[in-house]
């Protein structure tokens, strides 16, 4: 028989389980609503620019050409007081006169009787450096930079039209295209990229909320051109921390002479001995070689040399003559305008920006005519073989060979599959049509 004890306390279990079943119950529907309850107790914060833009309506607005500043303030209803202070109290933090079109700014308002009032504004000058302009109770500017985050990169691409699009569709920033470019200026020309040519590189990346914010060092590239390789290492001699290019054997990558006066153009009229002139509609020699490109391109000096004559003569337009030692000259042609400090007898340095591409003189639209001498003579600049600059001294030969073995080794790792955003993407989108497939017919079966 069991006793009376253990009857009371099953009982009291029983009661327990039941009363607290109950209890769930009818707690359960007040339960669900305590997250969404305590969610909207926690103050929500959106930090930017070092301020919870939260608290305010957030205006994101796109710099107009001719917009400047007042007009903008003016919109959000600040008084004309405020700006004309802001303005004169700016000039010595960042002057309004820069306010460029492209730019992005951010608003920052509160609601009122008129609409929204303007109470903060942040102006990026890039995608680090900012300035805020304070409008609330006092008025006040000050600078500031996000938070940089410096990441190494090692990518690859196959390119199949054109090495800007090939980075991009590996979310690459195209300003590492620039870059390429300018290590391998004496190398590879850049104007003959072909389908199929193929690139590895390692280097460091700025990034700022997720974002690209700039190239930084690249340390090492492989560009396979028209089946060639060629290959860079970034090398320092020594603690000064000012390096160069070298390549594979610790030879400089520099030439005598750049290939081209212009960046990413494109030749528009070889060097020949009889060509009909699009003006004077005349067969006669033509003694240049006509790179194509934008109005205001800047066209560069393609090795260091004296001015030896910049100014207009009618056929010329605005030129450039510069002489570079005892045998080589040249001369650029056909300038919207010669670059400020260019004069006879001024020297320059090899990639330094000597004028703009325009259509002065007898041209029919925008480029540049690029000449070259030699002993005397006019010659095709493309088909010169020109001489490299200084090799690395052989005391250093060891120390570079020892350095970049092991970047060598790294470099030749990088996958075309594996390191290639594009490919990835198209693995995913692969295997993503796969499951929808498998899933549908599994629907059908079951």
């Amino acid at each position: 028989m069991i006793k009376p004890k253990y009857i009371v306390i099953v009982a009291a279990l029983v009661l327990s389980v039941v009363v607290g079943y109950k209890a769930i119950v009818w707690l359960s529907p007040v339960m669900r609503e305590l997250p969404a309850y305590a969610k909207s107790k926690v103050e929500k914060v959106d930090i930017k620019y070092g301020i919870n833009i939260s608290d305010f309506s957030v205006v994101n607005h796109v710099i107009k050409p001719g917009e400047i500043f007042a007009d903008i303030l003016t919109k959000h209803n600040v008084a004309y007081q405020s700006i004309h202070f802001l303005a004169q109290e700016s000039e010595n933090i960042f002057s309004l006169n820069k306010i460029k079109a492209g730019k992005n700014c951010t608003v920052l308002c509160e609601p009122s009787d008129s609409g929204l009032v303007a109470k903060k504004l942040i102006y990026e000058e890039n995608k680090i450096d900012y300035v805020v302009f304070n409008l609330e109770d006092s008025l006040y500017i000050y600078r500031g930079q996000n938070k940089v985050e410096r990441n190494t990169r090692e990518v690859s691409g196959v390119i199949n039209s054109s090495l800007y699009e090939t980075l991009a569709e590996n979310d690459i920033n195209p300003a590492l295209a620039v870059r390429m470019s300018e290590i391998f200026a004496w190398t590879v020309d850049f104007y003959k990229i072909q389908k199929g040519d193929k690139f590895k590189v390692i280097y460091t990346e700025d990034v700022v909320e997720g974002e690209s914010a700039g190239i930084g060092e690249v340390s090492a590239v492989m560009f396979n051109s028209g089946g060639k390789e060629y290959y860079a290492y970034y090398y320092e001699k020594d603690a000064s921390h000012v390096g160069e290019y070298l390549d594979e054997q610790g030879n400089t990558m520099k030439k005598m002479f750049l290939k081209s006066p212009v960046k990413f153009s494109r030749i528009s009229s070889k060097f020949s001995g009889r060509r009909f002139h699009p003006v004077t509609k005349k067969w006669k020699a033509h003694l240049g070689t006509d790179y194509a490109a934008p109005y205001g391109t800047p066209i560069l000096a393609t090795a260091d040399g004296v001015v030896e004559a910049a100014c207009f003569k009618q056929f010329n337009g605005n030129y450039v003559k510069l002489r570079h030692n005892g045998q080589y000259k040249t001369q650029y042609l056909h300038m919207s305008k010669i670059a400020k400090g260019i004069r006879p007898g001024a020297r320059v340095r090899q990639g330094d920006v000597i004028g703009y591409v325009g259509s002065t003189g007898l041209a029919t639209g925008p480029h540049v005519c690029y000449r070259f001498w030699k002993d005397g003579a006019q010659v095709d600049p493309l088909k010169q073989k020109l001489v490299f600059a200084d090799p690395l001294p052989e005391k250093y030969k060891k120390d570079f060979m020892a350095k970049t073995a092991s970047v060598k080794t790294r470099l030749n790792a990088i996958s075309y599959d594996k390191h290639n955003i594009a490919v990835q993407k198209q693995e995913k989108q692969e295997l993503l049509s796969t499951e929808q497939e498998v899933s549908r017919v599994l629907k059908q079966l079951f």
